[in-house]
């Protein structure tokens, strides 16, 4: 099977390592694949070059350029592809044509987070998802976001994957770092850029409730982003308690030292900081938004509480601290959970799968090794309904009571 994989960049970001994961995967399972990169590849783009993954770049001139249809057309035309994989709606806008030109089934896997907003842009995504063969949303949420069932024949709700071959022990350098830094404190942490749909106010608001009654605690906050000096000056200035460490490349060691990972925010799909403080076995207190109930299971990993609330985070912060024997059960149970529902190999099955779904029956078959001739022998495609994974437990926000 070939599979021509679409991405606006490959520079440091969740999304960009989840590719990075998902491509590798794939490749080792004997899918050959022709990434073409239409932004920056600093970042990831050596560690694919280090593969047998190709990689490609479509760079424009302007924001819509007519010349980029072009070259992805003799791209997919010396390819060849068997499926064309989108990931955001700009590369969903060249790759759609292209791929109707030379009838190409297209999996757009552009929902990735759970907004709600009716702009132009919203209706243009929603457009182009609608002409696309196969939808990938990583979690219901998305879907639901953007109107579209998850359980709809096409729709597949695929869950962001941890790589655990990532982690490793903690770098010394950076263990004394948080020391000095937390002056020997207790350590609770929220990493998360500093932009509009993450509600940093509401973190810090209830990092103040605490350190009102509690010195023995520190509360970090890990990003960048345009909000950043504003909340510093805001929150940082005058208190010791709450520190910006800002942009950070050392993030699995950062979060190794935090007892408690929170992420306060206004909607999410399926959040990788939650999946990082999760696999390293840390409990987490989250706000309610998008996909978060879906990977966080309230009383059973972690605390999920009403947006936009800071005297509800902090309580269920303070009784974490409070209760260490129950922050340690949270946590081994938060890390199985990421082991058994979140990992790389449901991750790169279940793509197989949607990619298998909208082939044309001669590729319905278990292998992946096909000939790329087969596609001119078949006559008519499929698009069945692939399930969207979950269980009882991620289908209701199930609370414990403590």
């Amino acid at each position: 099977m070939k599979a021509l994989y679409m991405i606006d960049s490959l520079r440091a970001g969740g999304k960009e390592r989840q590719a990075v994961s998902l491509l590798k995967g794939l490749a080792q399972r004997g899918v050959e694949i022709l990434v073409v990169c239409m932004g920056e590849d600093h970042f990831f783009g050596p560690s694919l070059r280090e593969t047998t993954i190709r990689l490609e770049h479509l760079l424009r001139r302007r924001r819509w350029d007519p010349v980029a249809f072009i070259r992805l057309h003799h791209l997919v035309q010396g390819f060849r592809p068997d499926v064309l994989h989108t990931t955001c709606w700009m590369t969903s806008f060249y790759a759609l044509p292209v791929g109707k030109i030379h009838r190409i089934p297209v999996v757009n896997g552009s929902i990735r987070n759970a907004f709600t907003r009716g702009g132009i842009r919203w209706k243009v995504e929603r457009m182009l998802l609608k002409l696309s063969d196969a939808r990938v949303a990583n979690s219901r949420a998305g879907f639901n976001s953007r109107r579209f069932r998850a359980t709809d024949p096409g729709n597949y709700v695929i869950y962001n994957g941890f790589d655990f071959s990532r982690l490793s022990p903690t770098e010394p350098q950076i263990l004394q770092k948080m020391l000095d830094l937390s002056q020997g404190k207790r350590i609770v942490g929220m990493v998360a850029e500093f932009r509009e749909d993450k509600d940093y106010a509401t973190y810090f608001e209830a990092a103040r409730l605490i350190l009102r009654k509690r010195s023995d605690v520190c509360f970090v906050a890990v990003g960048g982003g345009k909000n950043l000096e504003v909340l510093r000056q805001r929150y940082g200035i005058d208190n010791s308690g709450i520190q910006f460490l800002g942009r950070q490349t050392a993030v699995e060691s950062i979060v190794s030292t935090f007892e408690i990972g929170v992420l306060a925010t206004y909607t999410e799909g399926i959040s990788n900081a939650i999946m990082e403080y999760m696999a390293l076995g840390k409990p987490v207190v989250s706000t309610d938004g998008g996909g978060t109930t879906e990977l966080v299971i309230n009383g059973l990993t972690g605390f999920v509480v009403p947006p936009q609330q800071p005297k509800a985070l902090a309580e269920r912060i303070e009784l974490l601290l409070e209760r260490p024997e129950l922050s340690t059960v949270f946590g081994k149970a938060a890390q199985q959970r990421i082991r058994t529902r979140f990992s790389i190999q449901q991750l790169v099955d279940t793509t197989l799968q949607s990619y298998r779904s909208v082939l044309r029956p001669a590729f319905c078959s278990e292998s992946v090794a096909v000939s790329g001739s087969m596609r001119a022998r078949a006559q008519a495609r499929t698009s069945r309904p692939f399930p969207s994974r979950g269980d009882s437990e991620e289908r209701s926000n199930r609370t414990e009571v403590y």
